[in-house]
């Protein structure tokens, strides 16, 4: 074994990403309140949900992983800046329709 070769601890990477998907899940549904609120329609509600959650992505890298991602994920920017996009939407639209439907 090489001193430059990473060894993960595989529970713990595992926890990392059920912290980091509750993270998204909750966001995903806040988001999907404050697109509702908002009354956005179309396109800027999906731009408020990419921007959102863009930037509550780089505060749990900021804040959670300290800058170093790479000691607490295996892919970090896949899986803390892709994955979770794409798999909250249906939260994310369920919500901006219900408040939207709510307030008009």
């Amino acid at each position: 074994m090489s001193e430059t070769e990473t060894i993960y601890y595989i529970s713990s990477i595992e926890a990392n990403k059920k912290k980091l998907q509750h993270v998204h899940d909750i966001m995903a549904l806040a988001l999907g309140v404050g697109a509702g609120v908002l009354t956005l329609e179309s396109v800027y509600g999906f731009l408020f949900y990419i921007i959102g959650f863009t930037i509550t992505n780089l505060a749990f890298y900021r804040i959670c992983c300290e800058g170093k991602a790479f000691e607490f994920f295996r892919k970090p920017l896949h899986e803390i800046f892709v994955d979770g996009i794409a798999s909250n939407v249906a939260g994310f639209l369920m919500m901006w329709c219900l408040v939207f439907a709510l307030v008009k």
